[in-house]
């Protein structure tokens, strides 16, 4: 359900009611403002349990998270490499150990995408390992190369019970970022 401008409007000026006099009960007046006027309602139900008959993670956010735990596989597996198997991932992919690091979303063309990762990082305190990179622009369009990548890392994903991403799963999942046509 979208609140009609009048319930923004009422929600907004509660939570300047809310600054103002200092209530702390638990709402956090910044994120409820701020998710109210970009209309990201969602943050709403991650931060406080609040469902609408209709709630539910709009596309862009599951992308956001399935992406995020993906680059964090990724990161931490890379980092507990033996030189021996970094050596195997870096004949493979060059520059992998910059690849292995989430770049951010397009600061043009993938707003929502940019917001979703702000809102879950800085405000919602998922994915701690990526306060350093929630806000990075990456300056061109990700989300296809990143839903690419994520397509073959989701199989691997449900492999990963009490264990990280090995050499040649690492490399599956970076090759994935080149586009077809280029490879």
């Amino acid at each position: 359900m979208q609140p009609t401008v009048i319930e923004q409007l009422t929600v907004q000026m509660l939570c300047a009611i809310y600054k103002k006099l200092g209530i702390d009960d638990g709402f956090d007046p910044e994120l409820v403002s701020s998710a109210i006027a970009s209309n990201d309602l969602w943050v709403l139900d991650w931060a406080y349990d609040i469902r609408d008959e209709q709630g539910h993670n709009p596309p862009h956010v599951t992308a956001v998270v399935d992406t995020l735990d993906m680059y964090s596989f990724l990161g931490d597996s890379f980092e507990r490499l033996s030189p021996a198997e970094r050596a195997i991932v870096e004949g493979e992919v060059p520059h992998a150990s910059s690849l292995v690091q989430f770049r951010g979303y397009d600061g043009n063309n993938e707003l929502d995408h940019r917001r979703a990762v702000r809102y879950l990082v800085n405000d919602l305190d998922r994915f701690e390992s990526m306060k350093d990179v929630a806000t990075l622009n990456s300056h061109c369009p990700v989300v296809e190369m990143y839903a690419r990548m994520y397509e073959v890392f989701e199989p691997i994903r449900a492999q990963l019970i009490n264990r990280l991403m090995g050499p040649h799963e690492i490399v599956a999942v970076l090759q994935a970022a080149v586009h077809p046509s280029n490879r």
